[in-house]
């Protein structure tokens, strides 16, 4: 294609200003054809004279967390379920995130630690019998055996069988403060974490006990033939405490239905137990254990 036939066809930019601008007047100014990005560019009236684009100074991005702090508990009484007060707890008690790894984790290891470790099989060095060659090396057309104690012979020894040992594995602390925290979670979202102002109960019992854990739904009906789940948690300083004795006694005949010290509290416990039923200050201790991070 001929460049050149068109290129007198169409005005340069230089002839074009020049049959637009017929005046002196007219020339446009240096501050009209200054650059974008000059030093003296003036963005806005109020600006004054600025920088190059008149950009904001950067600041530091700060991530703002938008769930509320702390989460609303009720406590309601033990005998009655009637509601007392709304308690607040902060958030990292009883809604961190529920992380089902961590709570495996925690499980194996306090398992392990109830495991006795004294499984043990004997060794042909311990097991009874001669140790003569029982058949001839040569002649009779069989295997070739030496002493009966070896593991083929009935009666024989064991193999690498089982021998007396510790199960018990190692787990960082911060690990099964996260587990606890994941099973408080789990249970306080599920509406099975009841927080009570205190466990005592009037009566020592049977009868009585399970006549409040019915009615307040926390144990089924005796006609359903389903026992109950229930951890009850109270905070004992040295033992089972004198305003305790009676739940003591009451829940020794109640399958399903266990007492825990605050202070020992287990994973796998809280977990085992549909409910778990806190009085105030084992809540407390609760808090001050698992809310430094």
């Amino acid at each position: 294609m001929n460049v050149g036939r068109f290129s007198r066809l169409v005005p340069s930019a230089t002839r074009l200003a020049r049959t637009l601008i017929t005046d002196a007047s007219q020339t446009p100014s240096s501050s009209f054809l200054r650059p974008i990005g000059s030093v003296t560019r003036k963005i806005a009236p109020s600006a004054g004279v600025q920088g190059t684009l008149n950009w904001p100074e950067p600041q530091a991005l700060k991530a703002v967390n938008p769930l509320a702090p702390s989460v609303e508990a009720l406590m309601v009484d033990f005998e009655t379920s009637a509601p007392l007060e709304i308690l607040s707890v902060p958030r990292p008690v009883l809604a961190s995130p529920v992380r089902s790894d961590i709570i495996h984790r925690v499980v194996t290891y306090e398992r392990n630690l109830r495991r006795q470790g004294t499984h043990n099989s004997r060794t042909r060095s311990e097991v009874r019998g001669s140790t003569r060659k029982i058949t001839p090396q040569k002649g009779l057309g069989m295997a070739r055996h030496g002493t009966k104690r070896v593991p083929q012979f009935v009666g024989g020894s064991k193999a690498h069988g089982p021998v007396p040992r510790s199960h018990a594995i190692e787990i960082q602390r911060k690990v099964w403060l996260m587990g606890l925290r994941s099973v408080l979670a789990a249970k306080y979202a599920q509406d099975q974490l009841v927080v009570v102002d205190n466990l005592q109960i009037e009566s020592h019992k049977t009868r009585d006990l399970g006549r409040i854990l019915t009615q307040n739904g926390w144990m089924p009906l005796p006609s359903t033939g389903q026992n109950a789940s229930i951890m009850l948690m109270p905070l004992m300083e040295d033992g089972v405490q004198e305003e305790l004795k009676n739940l003591e006694l009451a829940s020794r005949n109640l399958p399903g239905v266990e007492i825990m010290n605050a202070k020992d509290a287990e994973v796998y416990e809280i977990l085992r137990h549909d409910y778990l039923i806190l009085d105030r200050k084992a809540l407390d201790l609760l808090q001050n254990i698992l809310l430094p991070l």
